[in-house]
Parts: structure tokens; C-alpha cells; sequence
């Protein structure tokens, strides 16, 4: 094979390499763009580093009952476990769950991912944006006091696993994931729906789209 056909081959499988390895770290949680420049960089040689790295659970990382939050495990108390990601279908999810078990005798539990790299790295701003986005969602519950958690892992799996600890009755998620059509489901819902332990309800569409 000719020299100028043999060299751009092996860069092409180089890239391709490191590539694929970065977007399987991608599902597994670690969203930060920097990994794809690494895997371009390392190439085969970044495959060990991604599986390493994917081998991190989904687990909670901090959890924090709200003031006169209902506790868990009183007979003939719903616990109510919502997705809680900042987006339109999000916040949708989030006004759906207020309006259907915001009363009484209802247990609410907010939960927002982080890439585990937050926690790894100890990124504080990232951790007090969440916690600030957490507690402003849990106040559009005026009649209860949810507890909000913050679990590090891909966000499907660690609502899940949120679910399973809490005994969820329900799970509430959006429809969609940003930038995918209504008539889709993102790949969180389609997740959660296929292996939620409880029924799954899934927000509406935003108005208008």
C-alpha cells in the first residue's frame, strides 16, 4: 500500500478509535467535551482509560430533606420520584408531578444527575448550581416539602437507582431530551420507561411545540 494512502488510513482509524471510545464514555455519564479531545489525541490508546473510567456506579452523592419533608415509609404515603434537569421537559415534568401529587400524604423526591467528573473533581460551582436549581424546583411544591437528591452517573440509570432506594410508587420524567423531535422519546425516558421498577409518567410536550 502506497505511503500517502497508508498513513491518512491510519489516522482515520486512530480518530475513529478514540472517537468511539469517548462517545461510549459519554453514555456512561462523563459528558464533558474534553474526553473527546483526549481520545482523539490517544486514540487505542485511550480505550483502556474510557473503561476504566465507565466502570463508575450510578450513585447518590448528597441528599437533602427539605424542611417538614414527609417521611419515608407511613402507610398509605405515595413516594413520587421526578427527573430534574433544568430543560423545558424537565420543568414540565417537574409542574406535572406538583399538580398531580403535590397534597398531602404524598412523599416527593427530586432528583438531578451530575457527570461524575463533579464529584471526582470536586467542582463546587457545578454541585451549588444543582443545588440551586434543586431547591427552586422544589418550591413550586407549595403544599409539600421534597427531599432533593444529586446522584453522579448517566441520568436514566441513577433516576433508577433513586427509585429503587426511595420504594417509588411513581416515577416521573420528561418526554424528550433537547433538540429531538415531540414524537420521540429521548433516550432517559425511553430508559427509565423500558426498566422503571414503578409506573412511569412521562410530561407532555411543551406548548407550541
Amino acid at each position: 500500500m502506497p505511503l500517502y494512502v497508508s498513513i491518512p488510513l491510519v489516522v482515520v482509524i486512530w480518530l475513529a478509535i478514540g472517537l468511539g471510545a469517548a462517545v461510549w464514555l459519554g453514555r456512561r455519564g462523563y459528558r464533558d467535551r474534553k474526553w473527546y479531545l483526549i481520545g482523539a489525541a490517544l486514540g487505542p490508546l485511550f480505550v483502556p482509560i474510557a473503561l476504566e473510567r465507565g466502570r463508575e456506579q450510578n450513585r447518590v452523592v448528597e441528599r437533602t430533606p427539605m424542611a417538614d419533608a414527609t417521611p419515608a415509609g407511613p402507610d398509605g404515603t405515595v413516594t413520587v420520584v421526578v427527573g430534574v434537569d433544568g430543560s423545558e421537559e424537565s420543568d414540565r415534568s417537574v409542574r406535572d408531578a406538583a399538580r398531580l401529587f403535590g397534597g398531602g400524604g404524598t412523599r416527593v423526591v427530586l432528583v438531578m444527575a451530575i457527570d461524575p467528573d463533579v464529584v471526582e473533581f470536586h467542582d463546587d460551582t457545578e454541585r451549588d448550581r444543582c443545588r440551586s436549581l434543586l431547591a427552586d424546583r422544589a418550591d413550586w411544591f407549595p403544599r409539600s416539602s421534597p427531599v432533593v437528591e444529586i446522584a453522579s452517573g448517566r441520568p436514566g440509570h441513577a433516576l433508577l437507582e433513586v427509585a429503587r432506594q426511595e420504594s417509588a410508587d411513581v416515577v416521573v420524567v420528561g418526554r424528550r431530551g433537547r433538540g429531538l423531535s415531540h414524537r420521540m422519546l429521548g433516550s432517559v425516558a425511553e430508559h427509565v420507561t423500558r426498566h422503571s421498577p414503578a409506573p412511569v409518567l412521562l410530561a407532555g410536550p411543551v406548548a407550541g411545540r
